[in-house]
């Protein structure tokens, strides 16, 4: 479904095409908290290695990676995958506050990122050799988190990004009808935490609608993967 105000946040002519991947509990959960680290996400069932090597296919598959700073950061940092066009793609990450010199977000080297902020950063929490966007800032207040994230995306020739979310990020997306496709990994628990971090939050203005492309399964995940209706 379009949204209308999709031709808002997406650049004239723009190439860019963004895809959801999560994966999720069968009641519909990314994670079982906010705060949830890699060893949780094994133990309660999000991580296991087929997932794993499903997500490096993806990697060398893409252009950059959107996702929640914090969450990245608990998880222990970013994914370092060397892509199909022989580069690690960039990772933009959505912070407010930045990151400590020592958090493991730096620990990938040779990966590009970009903080994207509603304001400027503290330059001791940027490591100052990244990428600094600022959306809603005074130079262009109109302009939001997903504005801001597409058209810096078309500027750099990126043409398939992909969307890690968490909830708040993937909301945004959605709500500008940003999101190209979706690629969904169900895994085989009920968390039934009054916890657990739901795909998208808060709730959506209207519904985004899908067709399905294909479905695959390994052990006991399903990855299905969605086109988006336009």
């Amino acid at each position: 479904m379009k949204k209308d105000n999709e031709e808002k946040v997406r650049p004239s002519g723009s190439k860019v095409s963004i895809i959801n991947v999560m994966a999720g509990s069968l009641d519909g959960a990314i994670a079982s908290h906010p705060d949830e680290s890699d060893d949780e996400r094994k133990a309660m069932g999000f991580i296991n290695e087929a997932d794993h090597d499903h997500v490096r296919e993806l990697l060398a598959s893409c252009d950059a990676v959107i996702a929640g700073g914090h969450s990245v950061n608990v998880s222990g940092g970013v994914m370092e995958v060397v892509n199909d066009a022989g580069q690690h793609p960039t990772w933009i990450l959505c912070t407010r506050s930045g990151f400590e010199a020592d958090a493991p977000i730096w620990n990938s080297p040779n990966t590009a990122k970009w903080l994207v902020s509603d304001k400027s950063l503290p330059s001791a929490k940027t490591s100052g050799s990244v990428r600094t966007l600022v959306y809603g800032s005074l130079e262009a207040p109109q302009k939001g988190l997903v504005q801001t994230i597409c058209e810096a995306c078309a500027e750099a020739n990126f043409k398939r990004v992909l969307l890690f979310g968490g909830g708040f990020i993937n909301a945004a997306f959605y709500e500008a009808g940003a999101v190209d496709g979706f690629i969904l990994t169900i895994c085989p628990v009920i968390v039934g935490s009054e916890k657990r971090v739901p795909i998208v939050q808060p709730a959506l203005s209207g519904p985004t609608h899908f067709i399905l492309d294909n479905v695959k399964t390994e052990g006991n995940l399903v990855f299905i993967h969605y086109i988006a209706e336009r």
